[in-house]
């Protein structure tokens, strides 16, 4: 049978072959529609064009084929290979990516409060980013990539109904933890864990490749312990629906902030800055291990303690 390091290839090689030009194609969604009337004349309209349209009635503004076209770009990028790499692999192929029964339910909540608990740790170590000091120019760029970043949130804004907010659930919180947890700890963290037979470091290398994919320097260190306390919820549980489930919790808190507020006096700004006093990290650390503690009690047969 083909080794993991094979598969590994196997899929690379094939996906670096298909996959050029996807994320930009992904950003000209929205204009397929018609560049594919044109080819199929002006009488007909296109399936493409058919289902944009579609949408368009549905879910009404614009700015929501921009997160449609946002959400299949992370499919492409991070669920396509996924798959591939799964069909490569001895075995089941949906048991590749981490799909397994969650063999504990109180696990659940344990993973509802991490995904709280870790909230006040991102905030906390937000503030202390903003205390390390940079060279100034790289400080320039690093705060344009946070103000590209916050005009994609503000965007969301522009939730109206519950319509709306269902829709940016789907395309902003749903879809990205799915692909991204299946990819980065399903995937990535597998593979490492087989390269190193260490789990601390492939967790760690996984984490730290997770936030740097977001592009975000302000935010480096708060996504590093975010994708250390997914990949560690991964290794206890052999599951990977829990990582997904709080991936989706931390996103869809601040979506749904985000439509809570969104006819508040208050500024967007404001409220998308998260950061929390240095001590609250202090408390958030030992409401995490504690937690863990628990969550370790629920799958002692992971093995854990024994190589860390």
């Amino acid at each position: 049978a083909p080794t993991f390091q094979q598969g590994v290839t196997g899929a690379t090689n094939l996906y670096n072959a298909e996959a050029p030009g996807v994320t930009q194609a992904a950003q000209n969604l929205a204009g397929t529609a018609a560049q594919a009337q044109n080819v199929l004349g002006t009488t007909g309209q296109s399936a493409v064009q058919t289902g944009i349209q579609g949408l368009e009635n549905v879910f009404g503004p614009q700015y929501e084929q921009q997160q449609l076209a946002n959400a299949l770009a992370s499919i492409i990028a991070f669920g396509l290979p996924s798959v591939l790499l799964a069909f490569f692999i001895k075995g089941n192929w949906i048991h590749n990516m981490g799909f397994r029964p969650i063999k504990s339910y109180p696990s659940i909540v344990v993973v509802i409060l991490l995904a709280l608990t870790g909230l006040l740790l991102s905030g906390a170590l937000g503030s202390v980013t903003e205390k390390i000091p940079i060279p100034a120019h790289f400080k320039n760029w690093a705060i344009s990539l946070e103000d590209q970043y916050k005009k994609a949130m503000i965007s969301m804004t522009h939730m109206s109904s519950l319509k709306d907010l269902f829709f940016t659930l789907t395309a902003v919180a749903i879809i990205p933890a799915i692909v991204e947890e299946v990819y980065f700890r399903g995937t990535l963290q597998k593979i490492l864990l087989d390269w190193t037979g260490k789990p601390f470091i492939a967790i760690l290398i996984t984490a730290i490749f997770f936030s740097a994919f977001h592009f975000s320097y302000f935010g480096f260190l708060s996504r590093l312990a975010l994708g250390a306390i997914l990949g560690y919820i991964y290794y206890y549980s052999k599951t990977i629906w829990l990582p997904i489930l709080l991936h989706f919790v931390n996103n869809g808190i601040a979506v749904v902030t985000l439509y809570l507020f969104r006819n508040s006096a208050t500024p967007v700004e404001k409220i998308m800055d998260d950061n929390l006093p240095i001590y609250w990290g202090v408390v958030a650390l030992i409401g995490i291990y504690y937690l863990f503690i628990q969550l370790k009690n629920y799958y002692i047969d992971a093995g854990l303690e024994k190589n860390i």
